[in-house]
């Protein structure tokens, strides 16, 4: 066996006719992903992109793959092996067994001697370094995005040669959106972290104070930085409710505050995501029990 055939079939709307510019771009993607597999399972393999063959109802682009050397069935399987995956998706634990004589006869050919077992685990290692090498799971998401512009095509899939039958692997218009969606990208690992200042001089920006509000949420400067956080010292809030503070809520009032910092570590870096007003050092107000965290 020194060629076999590779056909793309575009499933069609009945009575409609496929994009000539769909099927084109589709087409150039094709043969270009044909020549990125070659070129890993073997150089020396050869195309030629034959006909476009209309019937009603499927559009099909007949590739003959050719071996320069004579008797290269194993590239030969590798290559159309990885093709029939690039749509069926099967599982590649499985190409060993596949490679055997059921393979050959789909091609139509009378000769079916048996591969030894090496040959046949060398092709399934050809076919996974394939993958890997060419990110054939990009390239079916751009065949894929491409004849999803043309509303008239249905499907999308592989035959040995065009029959009437339809191809033995196929993308359903149905499942376009899956397969040409953009893979998911992996968010990174985020740990959560709070940090603490202490004694901070900060000058008020924003203040207001509705009537037994609990944590309001004033925004403040802290050297040349703006930010807001909740006063969460409810003897403090509890003061400024009862006006015992002595601190007009105005702006440019000074404040001596501890901060935490809620926020999370992106690799090395600190994102703070939420403040919070611990403890109002200044000013003082009258507390339940002995202040040993106001000023030192």
């Amino acid at each position: 066996m020194t060629e076999a055939p590779l056909s793309l079939h575009f499933g069609l709307v009945e009575n409609e006719r496929a994009d000539l510019e769909t099927v084109a771009n589709a087409a150039v993607e094709w043969v270009g992903i044909l020549r990125d597999l070659a070129s890993i399972v073997s150089p020396d393999l050869e195309f030629e992109v034959e006909f476009v063959e209309s019937e009603e109802g499927s559009v099909w682009l007949s590739n003959l793959v050719k071996a320069v050397r004579a008797g290269d069935r194993k590239a030969l399987a590798a290559l159309t092996f990885s093709a029939v995956l690039f749509f069926a998706m099967g599982p590649v634990s499985h190409l060993q067994t596949d490679a055997g004589n059921a393979f050959w006869k789909a091609f139509g050919h009378v000769d079916t001697a048996d591969l030894s077992d090496s040959d046949k685990q060398d092709i399934a290692n050809k076919v996974v370094l394939a993958f890997e090498k060419t990110d054939l799971a990009e390239r079916r998401r751009r065949i894929v995005r491409q004849v999803e512009k043309d509303s008239h095509v249905t499907s999308i899939g592989i035959g040995y040669t065009p029959a009437k039958k339809g191809p033995i692997a196929a993308i359903p218009r149905a499942q376009f959106p899956i397969y040409g969606a953009a893979p998911e990208v992996e968010s990174p690992l985020l740990i959560k972290e709070t940090k603490f200042r202490n004694h901070v001089v900060v000058k008020i920006v924003r203040a207001n104070l509705r009537e037994n509000e609990l944590k309001p949420r004033w925004r403040f400067m802290d050297a040349n930085e703006e930010w807001s956080a909740d006063l969460e010292d409810g003897e403090f809030v509890a003061a400024l409710n009862h006006e015992a503070t002595g601190l007009p809520l105005a702006v440019g009032q000074k404040m001596t505050v501890n901060v935490a910092i809620d926020g999370y570590l992106l690799g090395e870096e600190f994102i703070a995501e939420n403040r919070r007003i611990t403890r109002v050092i200044v000013p003082q107000v009258e507390r339940r029990q002995l202040d040993f965290l106001g000023d030192d």
